[in-house]
């Protein structure tokens, strides 16, 4: 299949902005609409464009389940800790004192570990079916 240059251009311009916006969304989940899930997707199509794009067409599956998996269980880890370190740690959200700082940290690593998951995870569906389609 023979691409346009312009698409190829644009696309090459376009990678590290929609990157980057996909992070902004991640990072930004707690205090504005979006989060994880959204972040992981503008990721995963970031990456999905790059695939149709680049001459070389191969995603490492078991690569994209290991990490999904590593993923999932600093997902389990992170939640356990903000869980057990303290029985208020999520239930008053707007007090001002040092355990809103704490509740920002942990929103923001849970976010950032459910988009890199999300990300993975639609990669990996997304070659699985291309793998399956030839």
């Amino acid at each position: 299949m023979k691409f346009s240059y312009i698409l190829i251009i644009i696309s090459k311009l376009l990678f590290p902005v929609m990157l980057l916006f996909g992070f902004y969304i991640i990072l930004y989940g707690d205090s504005s609409p979006g989060g994880g899930f959204q972040g992981g997707a503008i990721i995963a199509t970031t990456f999905i464009l790059t695939y149709f794009i680049q001459s070389k067409k191969n995603f490492n599956v078991n690569v994209l389940l290991k990490l999904e998996k590593l993923y999932f269980v600093t997902i389990l880890i992170i939640a356990s800790i903000s869980f057990f370190t303290k029985g208020e740690l999520f239930t008053n959200f707007v007090t001002l004192n040092s355990s809103v700082q704490i509740k920002r940290i942990f929103l923001l690593l849970l976010n950032f570990f459910i988009g890199l998951k999300v990300a993975s995870g639609l990669i990996t569906i997304f070659s699985t079916f291309i793998e399956e389609g030839k």
